[in-house]
């Protein structure tokens, strides 16, 4: 309960900070307009109050962004004015009030339907740099703007130092409160300290200047409203001016306001909701155009008085509540407000609004170029307007980030065969070779983006790595994008490593680049007469694979070479070390198993306690993820033998093991050691464990190796 009234305080002291902010450009902003329509001050102050209730009560109900005040501000009233000054000569005032009025209704229907569309999200996109610098240079503005008012332009007299005098005080009082009692609202104790030290100068003061204080508000007249719109033919309106300029109108506001809601959260540390502020904003302009009031937005600099006072939920309902009471009650309390203890206000807001940090980005080197960024934005704004500040600074920021993205190295990671080999288990003199050779084929791994601006340093830089390499695989898993500059780069590439002899192939060419699932067929979109560019692999295991494959193709030489051909079982590697008693011994006790294509071998879970030996086709063991789902950790080759954990440990599999193509296995199971002589076993078993130890010693560097290279990543 006590924080739910301590909030509530909170809000009402931003609402009255964030009105008192807000009334001086309303009503200067309405009455610029409307008296370049012809009318008069009080109404061109009446129609901008009666904006600001409506734009302040609709966005304070939808609650879309925490703290944000809105009422009629610069971007939308310039705009009005220049359509006023272009069309005054062809229309009377209330003609003119009629165009305005309906400019303002299809503006808020447009902004109704861009937010429904969810076209603010884009907003969000802005970097924090550009709204930093844009709340500085607001805040250098309002300071700007408001030591115009409170410095004389003569000396001759003293009393014309008073207005410096009370925002001096005003702001004096702000900080001391801030600093001293943290629990009181500042602002609040501050302005009606500069009130009260003003009121007390006025008693010796016997001809105070009027224009010193804010002055009566105007009477609201819902006649004199309701009598703008008689006697107006809608039929003769400038239709085709009336929706052009709405829509030029929605796109500003809307960006005016999705702006002020950044600086709103850059407050409050809250995220806008861009759809439904866009809505409720839409709802107002149209009430607002039927009415006959002037249109606005979020306003920045209330934004922020609202916002550093303390206010949230509910200060802008009560920032609207305050507004309409001065208005019907209260409209002589201006005569008592001077505009000098407002300028304190002000100032110390402007003064809270400008962000040191930017000084120190220039210091580091990697914020540098976001502090260059906040330099032009600052400027921007200052010498032109918040609208083009923003998107010179968005156009920075995009620049800034296209030339890192060219300076990034596309090359993420390479290794040789020798350093990475795949997952298949070669029989001991393929391994060899392997070893020997493994650096004539290389794994290059590719990140970010492959497109116009990047491809030829990439291509520059694979030519370099191809000379004494028989294979490249190009993996393509955390590359993000590729443009058609891209494609023709790569089937370029191909075309000269095969001049070259060198093969190039490509794997995890994953869908999200923009290929979809039939890869070939994208590459043959390209150029047409090509019937295959490369092999295309969807898994780094098998391209792997087939890079081995072509080294030992290659190392061969004019013998012929088949990866899959048969081996007798006297060749398998577990032989290694056995004299010809003990081969005679395996022999005995082997069992011959055949196997089709895909069949199991063993199933994860399954007891097992035997030792196979390979001596034709394929055996891959596989972890699986759900039924169809699997990585493949192994794949043992003719010459080869495996399951020596559960031949020492017998008991349940942790895999599963299953046969690619047709696959002859000789099975040798730990019973069948147990039966044998206790001399004779006990020698066999010796060897064996020998054998088997010095293959898990090779693994175990491998795992090793392994590790490092993940480590790496």
């Amino acid at each position: 309960m006590k924080d739910k009234y301590s909030s509530l305080v909170k809000d009402f002291s931003g609402g009255l900070s964030g009105a008192i902010a807000v009334l001086p450009q309303t009503i200067g902003l309405s009455v610029l307009l409307f008296t370049t329509m012809g009318f008069n001050a009080s109404a061109g102050a009446m129609a901008g109050l009666i904006g600001a209730l409506i734009l302040l009560v609709s966005s304070g109900l939808a609650g879309a962004t925490i703290g944000m005040i809105s009422a009629p501000n610069g971007p939308v009233t310039i705009l009005l004015s220049g359509l006023v000054i272009g069309q005054s000569n062809h229309y009377a005032p209330h003609e003119m009030l009629i165009i305005l009025s309906a400019v303002l209704f299809f503006t808020g229907l447009f902004q109704v339907a861009f937010g429904l569309l969810k076209g603010g999200e884009l907003i969000k996109l802005i970097p924090f740099p550009v709204v930093a610098s844009m709340i500085t240079a607001i805040g250098i503005l309002m300071i700007k703007s408001q030591i115009k008012e409170i410095i004389p332009t003569g000396m001759s007299n003293p009393v014309d130092f008073i207005p410096l005098f009370v925002a001096g005080l005003t702001l004096l009082m702000i900080f001391l409160f801030k600093k001293f009692t943290p629990r009181l609202p500042d602002i609040l104790m501050g302005l009606i300290s500069g009130v009260l030290f003003y009121d007390i100068l006025m008693l010796f003061v016997e001809d105070p200047d009027p224009e010193w204080v804010m002055g009566a508000l105007p009477a609201m007249d819902f006649g004199e409203i309701l009598g703008r719109f008689h006697g107006i033919d809608l039929l003769n309106l400038p239709w085709e001016l009336i929706i052009s300029s709405a829509l030029a109108l929605s796109i500003l506001v809307m960006i005016d306001c999705l702006l002020t809601a950044l600086v709103a959260d850059s407050q409050t540390t809250m995220r806008h909701n861009a759809r439904k502020e866009l809505v409720a904003q839409g709802i107002a302009q149209m009430l607002i155009g039927i009415v006959g009031g002037v249109g606005g937005g979020g306003t920045k600099g209330s934004t922020l008085a609202n916002t550093m006072a303390g206010g949230r939920r509910w200060s802008p309902l009560f920032a609207a509540l305050i507004i309409l009471l001065m208005t019907l009650f209260g409209r002589g309390v201006g005569v008592f407000l001077p505009l000098s203890a407002l300028s304190g206000v002000i100032i110390f807001i402007g003064l809270n609004m400008i962000n040191l940090n930017i000084i120190h980005w220039i210091k580091g080197k990697y914020t540098r170029a976001d502090a260059v960024n906040a330099i032009i934005v600052i400027t921007a704004t200052l010498l032109l307007d918040v609208t083009k500040a923003v998107a010179i600074g968005m156009a920075f920021s995009v620049i800034t980030y296209f030339r890192k993205g060219i300076k990034r190295s596309l090359i993420r990671r390479q290794t040789t065969l020798s350093e990475y080999p795949s997952p298949r288990k070669w029989s001991e003199r393929h391994r060899r070779i392997l070893q020997e050779h493994g650096d004539k084929g290389l794994l290059i791994e590719l990140q970010g983006d492959l497109f116009f601006a990047t491809t030829d340093r990439l291509y520059r830089s694979i030519l370099k790595r191809m000379e004494g390499k028989k294979i490249i695989i190009l993996h393509f898993r955390r590359v993000l994008s590729i443009d058609m500059s891209g494609v023709v780069l790569l089937m370029q590439l191909v075309d000269i490593a095969e001049k070259n002899g060198t093969e190039i192939v490509f794997t995890h060419l994953h869908k999200h680049l923009g290929f979809g699932r039939k890869m070939k067929k994208a590459f043959a979109q390209v150029e047409s007469k090509k019937e295959k560019i490369t092999e295309i692999f969807h898994s780094t295991a098998r391209a792997l694979e087939y890079a081995e494959n072509i080294i030992l193709k290659s190392e061969y030489k004019d013998q012929e070479y088949n990866s899959s051909s048969p081996v007798n079982l006297e060749e398998n590697d577990l032989w290694d070390g056995m004299n010809e008693h003990e081969k005679k011994a395996v022999r005995n006790i082997s069992i011959q198993k055949k196997y089709s294509d895909r069949d199991i071998i063993i199933s994860n879970g399954e007891y097992s306690g035997s030792l196979f030996l390979v001596t034709r086709g394929f055996a891959e063991q596989r972890l699986y993820n759900g039924e169809k789902s699997y990585k493949v950790l192994t794949k043992y080759s003719p010459g080869t033998y495996f399951g020596e954990t559960t031949f020492l440990n017998p008991g349940p599999s942790a895999l599963t093991v299953v046969a690619q193509g047709e696959t002859e296995l000789y099975e040798i199971t730990r019973d069948d050691i147990d039966n044998l002589s206790s001399k004779e076993g006990y020698r066999f078993l010796t060897e064996m464990l020998f054998s088997i130890g010095r293959k898990l010693s090779k693994e175990t560097k491998k795992f090793i190796s392994e590790i490092h290279r993940l480590e790496s990543l």
